[in-house]
């Protein structure tokens, strides 16, 4: 048998907007009265009053930042090896966090899911997001001491959740079992 193990839960007030980081790419959609949820710019999916639905949000992607811009558009290098070196693509939401880096990645780098980030351009190398970096006094770059650590900062992707006329209850789940 299988059960939803819960990772996270998001309220999304009716006609408002939430961002989540893509974890499981499943999420449990529930509406107390009839509602509707939107993924990004996808198509609104339409909720019955009390009914939980199961939907998918797309794969999670994450990317070790090996460099990033202070600038107004923040740039980030990605260390991944191969190539293209990310799975990232324009219009992807993201979320940037300090892996444990703590004195090199300041808070300026930092970008959090809710803040409803985007990716505007992409190379097989780099990330440009319209994250405003520039409070930061310098461009980062991950040191040997944090990847011997384990210390890297990460980029991940995030969704745009925008719900309906009334709130939309949004868990993302994992499906254990079989």
């Amino acid at each position: 048998m299988s059960v939803l193990n819960v990772l996270d839960t998001q309220t999304v007030s009716g006609s408002g907007t939430a961002y989540i980081v893509v974890k499981s790419g499943v999420v449990r959609a529930y509406a107390a009265a009839a509602s509707s949820i939107q993924f990004d710019a996808g198509p609104a999916v339409t909720l019955a009053a009390g009914e939980a639905i199961l939907l998918s949000v797309g794969k999670p992607k994450s990317s070790r930042i090996k460099a990033a811009t202070d600038a107004a558009a923040m740039v980030v290098t990605v260390d991944h090896g191969g190539t293209p070196a990310h799975s990232f693509a324009v219009g992807d939401y993201i979320q940037t966090v300090d892996g444990g880096d703590t004195d090199g990645f300041v808070a300026a780098f930092e970008s959090a899911a809710g803040d409803g980030k985007k990716v505007t351009a992409v190379t097989d190398t780099t990330i440009t997001t319209d994250y405003n970096s520039s409070g930061a006094s310098a461009d980062y770059a991950v040191s040997s001491a944090d990847v011997i650590a384990g210390t890297v900062p990460q980029i991940q992707r995030a969704v745009k959740l925008t719900a309906g006329t009334n709130d939309v209850v949004v868990e993302q789940v994992q499906i254990v079992g079989g």
